[in-house]
């Protein structure tokens, strides 16, 4: 069994500080758990770098089912 990468990769917040990956999707901003300064992930550097990491993780998880690997994520 091979963990998703979405629960894997951090994603960088405006504040500096991270975030599993895999909590952002579907999501158009986040406020930070640890200092509650809130990114917008609709827009601007975020969005796009957001849309690339999920696509990559996303990418990473096909390629593992296909070498017959089960993708678990984790609550």
């Amino acid at each position: 069994m091979t963990i998703s990468m979405l629960d894997q990769m951090l994603f960088p917040l405006s504040c500096k500080h991270t975030v599993v990956l895999g909590r952002l999707e579907n999501k158009t901003d986040w406020t930070c758990e640890e200092c509650g300064q809130k990114t917008d992930l609709s827009s601007g550097p975020f969005r796009d770098l957001l849309k690339k990491d999920l696509d990559t993780a996303h990418q990473i998880d096909l390629q593992e089912k296909a070498k017959g690997r089960t993708i678990e994520r984790l609550d």
